[in-house]
């Protein structure tokens, strides 16, 4: 419990630096657009949760980053991970990201931006997965891709759906690469975050 609690402080408090900063700086979105934001950082926060990132201090534990990468079970070879059900769940896992990025930033409604960001978001992950005991595979990083691909997909065709009159104020982007800076941001903490700092 107090894990989680910590992953949502090192996920949110950045961010709401960051907002603060732009009211400070008389730059301010719709109420409805502050609640998008929160919801993104929630859904990062369950996908933290969900794949448990590693960090520089597992690194260190393990020896140094060749001591980590001798010991990590690393799969490079595409479609051989056993499990039907594992290719579902990483797909359905990014198509949020896919959806929520177009959904609540204009900047975002490109096909190619979303595989792109869908794709870093993943590798950073299975990444950061090394010199932890959970594997790394490029299968996760293909079929989380192939998520927020199809995420936007669904986005797309039911977007004229969702929006209304107050589309474009809900929409005001407090700069270009919002969403980026909350998801940078939250990996870094984590990375560097060291839970015995707080025994």
């Amino acid at each position: 419990m107090i894990g989680e609690l910590i992953s949502l402080i090192l996920v949110f408090v950045p961010a709401i630096i960051f907002l603060i900063y732009k009211i400070l700086k008389g730059e301010k979105a719709t109420p409805s657009h502050y609640i998008w934001i929160f919801t993104f950082l929630f859904y990062i926060c369950l996908v933290f949760f969900v794949t448990g990132l590693g960090t520089i201090w597992d690194i260190i534990d393990k020896g140094g980053l060749i001591s980590s990468i001798q010991s990590a079970k690393i799969n490079l070879i595409p479609f051989t991970s056993d499990g039907f059900f594992t290719y579902i769940m990483n797909i359905i896992m990014l198509m949020p990201l896919g959806f929520l990025l177009p959904y609540i930033w204009k900047n975002y409604r490109n096909i190619y931006k979303i595989a792109v960001i869908g794709f870093l978001f993943s590798f950073f992950i299975e990444v950061s997965q090394i010199p932890t005991n959970r594997a790394v595979d490029i299968d996760d990083l293909i079929m989380n891709t192939i998520g927020a691909v199809l995420g936007y997909t669904i986005w797309k065709g039911i977007g004229k759906v969702l929006f209304n009159k107050n589309e474009e104020k809900r929409t005001q982007d407090l700069s270009k690469i919002e969403p980026v800076i909350y998801i940078v941001s939250a990996f870094v903490l984590h990375f560097f975050y060291n839970w015995k700092w707080f025994i």
